[in-house]
């Protein structure tokens, strides 16, 4: 029985170094996750954000106090803060992001409001700070305390930089070059930065593409990797449209010490979902995390036993955190 046992063993090395050499990507279906909190009563969670022992989540139907701080160790809600309405600190759109000197920024697509939260021991105060906004752009980072980027997908460079010494600085090649009048859907996309690495990553929410910019000491940025694919696309009247059967992008991403994630429909495990269907329920979400370095490369698969539907990573750490769907609901850590 030990030498049958021997052989066995020697088996499963050779197949594991054979799948090692051939290139294959691990597929990991029993990942272990941690459960932050199961009481998350919304209808639509939004944005999550990960800062210091704190995750912030977005209440997306809520008027009042739409924020939510939950402390990942003592996995309790802190406080919550921040209201949509018509007064002079009220939201109409708020974008979320996360000030890097500490606390979080949430600024208005729709007219100058920008407020600073930040910690004061365990009280949160609040900071009107100058913004103007950008009714073309559809994301926003605030990349240092002086410095905002924009995407905005209408424009020929995608990102553009606001800011002290930045402003009018603008980067970013659109990766299909074709001349189209519905640039404003086609390039929209999630973007992250990763502050040490002064490394700013761009997933596109339209097609599958992610590419990574690097800002150099001079405060030059360029493109320094891509990931793309032999897309199938057709034009018509100006309008760039990508065949049914095509394959889908990622739907959320990222970023952690060393890797950025992609939640990702893995059709390997996953059965296509067509985007009328995904958009009538919750348990039609992909399951499935890619995880790539920041060479994209990409290193292994992780297939949770739910859906999934919003990420966000600690970029000083490999945790991840998701907001799932099992069966309510619930946010979670993973450490890759």
């Amino acid at each position: 029985m030990k030498h049958i046992q021997y052989i066995l063993f020697i088996a499963i090395a050779m197949f594991s170094s054979c799948s090692e050499k051939n290139g294959e990507v691990e597929r990991i279906s029993n990942q272990a996750y941690k459960v932050i909190s199961d009481s998350i009563y919304s209808r639509m969670p939004g944005t999550i954000l990960y800062q210091d022992g704190i995750v912030y989540w977005e209440d997306v139907p809520s008027f009042e106090k739409f924020v939510h701080a939950v402390d990942v160790k003592t996995q309790s809600e802190i406080t919550s803060f921040a209201n949509k309405g018509e007064g002079p600190d009220d939201f109409t759109a708020p974008w979320l992001s996360l000030a890097f000197q500490g606390g979080l920024y949430i600024n208005d697509g729709n007219k100058p409001l920008e407020i600073l939260y930040q910690w004061d021991g365990a009280n949160l105060s609040m900071q009107r700070q100058k913004y103007e906004n950008n009714a073309m752009a559809t994301r926003l980072l605030h990349l240092d305390a002086e410095t905002t980027l924009l995407l905005c997908p209408d424009k020929n460079e995608l990102f553009h930089l606001v800011g002290k010494n930045t402003s009018g600085t603008s980067f970013g090649e659109r990766p299909i070059k074709d001349e189209i009048n519905n640039a404003y859907d086609v390039f929209q996309g999630n973007v992250a930065y990763h502050p040490e690495k002064k490394t700013l990553v761009y997933s596109n929410l339209y097609f599958p593409y992610l590419a990574i910019y690097k800002c150099s000491n001079n405060g030059n940025w360029s493109r320094t990797d891509e990931l793309k694919e032999d897309w199938d696309y057709t034009i018509s009247e100006g309008s760039l449209k990508f065949a049914p059967d095509s394959k889908k992008p990622a739907m959320e991403m990222a970023l952690t010490d060393d890797y950025i994630v992609l939640l990702q429909r893995d059709t390997q495990v996953e059965e296509s979902v067509s985007s009328k269907e995904r958009g009538r329920s919750m348990a039609l979400l992909p399951h499935s995390l890619f995880i790539y370095d920041y060479n994209l490369k990409l290193k292994k698969i992780i297939n949770m036993p739910f859906p999934m539907l919003r990420l966000c990573g600690d970029t000083e750490t490999n945790t991840v955190y998701a907001m799932c769907v099992n069966p309510e609901f619930q946010l979670i850590s993973i450490n890759l």
